[in-house]
């Protein structure tokens, strides 16, 4: 079995959350993590994520921004305080053409659930590149704020349930 340890400094998670009236982006870093391979074939991994670095790119007003920021890290979203990591464990992984179907749970706040989608995957000897996209229904999380599931008449208020966290894993032997 061949291990490669996720380089959290070269490695980058985008995230983007939809809502009627527009969209919020940002990053989140990666705290540690690897992924296994079997003859050159993915067999599994974990990537753990820092939620404490949550950082918010959309917003330029300091003081909206860091509004936004502290309601991200509230009850009603992430719940930073109690839940400082989410992970992401890689149970099954199905080479397609030059991609992967990868099968998985994803924890966050302490709830687990699966998730599935495909990266891209490319070893050069001692290192490996993974670009991929994962779509996340916050609300398997108990993020119900803003959501039309929980509350009706929202109107231009209602957040997308699904947020999307788009990758690049760099990991070395």
């Amino acid at each position: 079995m061949t291990k490669f340890s996720i380089q959290p400094e070269s490695s980058t998670v985008n995230w983007t959350g939809k809502k009627i009236l527009g969209l919020h982006t940002g990053t989140i870093n990666i705290q540690s993590g690897y992924i296994s391979f079997e003859q050159e074939n993915l067999t599994g991994g974990e990537v753990v994520i820092d939620m404490t670095s949550i950082i918010i790119t959309d917003i330029k007003d300091p003081k909206m921004r860091k509004d936004f920021l502290d309601h991200l890290n509230n009850d009603d979203f992430f719940s930073v305080d109690h839940f400082k990591t989410s992970k992401l464990t890689i149970s099954n992984a199905e080479k397609i053409d030059n991609r992967y179907r990868i099968d998985g749970h994803l924890t966050i706040k302490d709830l687990t659930n699966p998730v599935s989608f495909t990266a891209s995957v490319e070893i050069f000897t001692d290192f490996l590149h993974i670009l991929g996209e994962i779509v996340i229904d916050r609300t398997l999380y108990h993020m119900k704020y803003g959501s039309g599931k929980f509350l009706s008449n929202l109107g231009d208020q209602l957040i997308h349930d699904e947020f999307i966290l788009q990758f690049k894993l760099i990991g070395q032997k």
